[in-house]
């Protein structure tokens, strides 16, 4: 940048030699700072100071590091004057920070893309044979050779495994060598604990197909490199995703060195990569705050478009006309409609789950074999398959036109499940909505706890079973405490809990599930959720509370234990679970309720499988105040209190409290009203 001199500063920098010493203002006056900000390359002098070589251009207000259409091709943009980054004398390494926004653009046929590097290099230039997994960073002749003297900070969207790659989402330092360094997957840090392990630490950054805010300072003092990404634009995470202070940058440098990008595409011709901003500051001063800006619009441009607009209108305004009516028609039809990419834009902000294209999901299914499909409900079908171009096993919900889950319940389950991070909650990888309403989520391999639990009951030992119970108290937990709004999921049940490769409970289908403010008085205006594992207050109140999700988990307790569906009469009695619970609970007679599978087990164990069941019929209590709280059933399920002591049962009319007994009554007529309206 240019910088005019004021004449006073001139005048105290002729003084400054008589008051300094001459060796200290010998380090003064040798080192120098660099600083610039461009949010926006559209301008002449952005252009004067920045130089694209190779396949890399201007357009627009961007840059762009790799030309459409170009394949096995690289290109750099370089700031083009030298930036001292050590020290003439002591030859150590200056402090430096830059931030910048890129955007990776896949190709249209696939979700592949290569990455985008910063770049600290000695010359100006791009490096040949520096495309197909070099990121234009090196090539076969400069990689791994001290001489080459580059650091880069690689975004890198593609796992290769022959330059060991961790995976296709991962971000790496990069000393004279593609093998990085130092690597970590991208995620947003808001803990210091090294890695992601739920969403108290942070969550993943996906690089593609999203504009991504990169911090890295680097302070000398410390020897200390920290690199963030976040796509959420200007919000820095609290931590850094890496941090690195055993790097000796006093070997790696010349004195001058020269900042820039560099990106490389391989044999896909319509990847893309753009720089939008970037900032740039040396010798211990932070960089500017960048942001992107919209791009400039000509005079000239914008009178053709008026030309056009005006030509076009008399046609435009007949074919609306007719497509209005024609649409009209349509939606009276269809059940399911759809929103636009700017709203969706708007309603699925930053940070949430890939937008998949149907051609992606059709061929990973095998175009929905019957086949491939898992399983189906009322919601529509389950396939599963496989994305061709990373190898992740996935699962794609294809909602029906006939369901009762439409366009509500599919924004509320990608907004709500997309932004959460937890180890016992299903991941949501993607959605599309090009051709029906579709929603993938990760592979689960052993399919949901009620196919396990009532068709193949052997395969399931106590053990085994007490850990899916905490994995899904963990999950409610998270949902109502730890995470920054309160979830209620409305529809906790065996169905809705999938079991991972290690068995592992992970809760999912957030259809019905509504968010809150912690201090926000729950209220809904419909009954939501399946019977059975529905708190009879909820037909009367129609509130969704902590309280009815602790109940719906008391059913599934019972059903973990028992081997029985919650909803089915017991015949030998003629009456409903809860029902001969209680009464064998006033017998001090559990143990005839527990699956005959468990008590071919160990008998150390019965004693724990009574606890749990007890904490069932606790969770299940008619009054909602008597059910504990989920915190406390996380803390009895892990051995860590006593259960309460549960409210003494003359019969099971009496569990029917002053309290509850109105409650009861009139959810009881609500109910048949309900079912008499469905």
């Amino acid at each position: 940048m240019n910088y005019r001199i004021h004449p006073l500063l001139r005048f105290t920098s002729c003084l400054l030699p008589l008051f300094i010493p001459s060796a200290l203002w010998g380090v003064v006056s040798q080192t120098q700072t660099t600083n610039f900000s461009f949010n926006g390359f559209g301008s002449a002098d952005a252009r004067a100071q920045i130089t694209c070589y190779q396949s890399a251009s201007f357009q627009e207000n961007n840059l762009q590091l790799t030309e459409t259409g170009a394949v096995q091709a690289s290109g750099r943009c370089l700031y083009n004057k030298p930036i001292q980054l050590l020290h003439s004398e002591t030859h150590n390494p200056l402090s430096f920070s830059t931030q910048f926004i890129f955007f990776i653009q896949p190709s249209a046929n696939s979700g592949l893309a290569d990455g985008i590097a910063f770049v600290i290099a000695p010359t100006l230039g791009g490096v040949n044979g520096s495309s197909q997994g070099y990121i234009g960073i090196f090539s076969n002749e400069t990689n791994g050779k001290s001489s080459t003297h580059t650091l880069a900070v690689e975004f890198d969207t593609y796992k290769n495994p022959e330059y060991e790659d961790m995976d296709d989402n991962h971000v790496g330092i990069d000393v004279n060598n593609i093998v990085s360094y130092a690597a970590t997957s991208a995620a947003y840090r808001t803990s210091s604990y090294p890695t992601i392990q739920n969403a108290n630490d942070g969550y993943a950054v996906l690089m593609r197909n999203a504009a991504v805010h990169v911090w890295i300072d680097f302070n000398a003092s410390t020897n200390q490199l920290n690199i963030s990404v976040s796509r959420d634009l200007g919000v820095k995470p609290t931590y850094a995703l890496i941090s690195n202070s055993s790097l000796n940058l006093s070997e790696l440098f010349n004195n001058d060195m020269y900042v820039g990008f560099s990106a490389s595409t391989g044999t896909l011709p319509t990847v893309l990569y753009y720089v939008y901003a970037w900032s740039f500051s040396s010798n211990g001063h932070l960089a500017a705050n960048v942001s992107i800006v919209s791009e400039n619009t000509s005079k000239g441009t914008r009178n053709i478009a008026i030309i056009i607009g005006v030509v076009l209108g008399a046609v435009g305004s007949v074919i609306t006309l007719l497509i209005s009516l024609y649409m009209y028609r349509r939606r009276k039809l269809l059940k399911l409609k759809y929103l636009s990419q700017d709203q969706w834009r708007s309603a699925l902000q930053e940070g949430l789950p890939q937008e998949f294209t149907y051609h992606e999901l059709a061929k990973a299914t095998n175009n929905f074999n019957e086949k491939n499909r898992l399983g189906s409900g009322g919601f529509g079908e389950v396939f599963q398959g496989t994305i061709a171009t990373s190898g992740v096993s996935i699962a794609v919900k294809r909602i029906s036109n006939e369901s009762k889950q439409g366009l509500k319940e599919f924004v509320s389950e990608v907004t709500t499940i997309g932004r959460l991070r937890h180890r016992n909650l299903v991941p949501l990888l993607g959605w599309s909505q090009e051709k029906g309403l579709l929603l993938v989520y990760e592979l689960m391999p052993h399919g949901s706890l009620d196919q396990v639990l009532f068709n193949h009951p052997e395969q399931l030992s106590w053990d085994q079973r007490l850990n899916i119970l905490r994995g899904v108290a963990a999950a409610l937990l998270y949902l109502h405490e730890e995470y920054e709004q309160k979830i209620i999921h409305r529809d906790v049940k065996a169905s809705n809990v999938m079991l991972d490769a290690q068995m592992n409970a992970r809760l999912g289908d957030f259809g019905l599930a509504r968010l809150y403010g912690h201090d926000v008085v729950h209220s809904t205006t419909n009954v939501a959720g399946t019977w059975g594992y529905m708190a009879p207050e909820s037909f009367f109140t129609r509130k969704a509370t902590e309280q009815t999700d602790v109940f719906s988990f008391g059913a599934l307790i019972l059903e973990v234990v028992t081997g029985r569906r919650i909803g089915v009469m017991i015949e030998e009695i003629s009456c409903s679970m809860l029902e001969w619970l209680w009464t064998l609970q006033r017998n001090n007679n559990l143990v005839e309720a527990i699956d005959p599978v468990l008590l071919k087990e160990d008998k150390d164990s019965n004693d724990m499988i009574k606890i749990v069941l007890e904490l069932g019929i606790l969770c299940c209590f008619p009054d909602p105040k008597v059910r504990p709280l989920t915190r406390r059933i996380v803390q009895i399920l892990n051995g860590e209190t006593p259960l309460p002591t549960m409210p003494s049962i003359a019969s099971p009319s009496s569990l029917l409290s002053p309290v509850a007994m109105p409650l009861f009554s009139e959810s009881s007529s609500s109910f048949l009203a309900y079912k008499t309206e469905t």
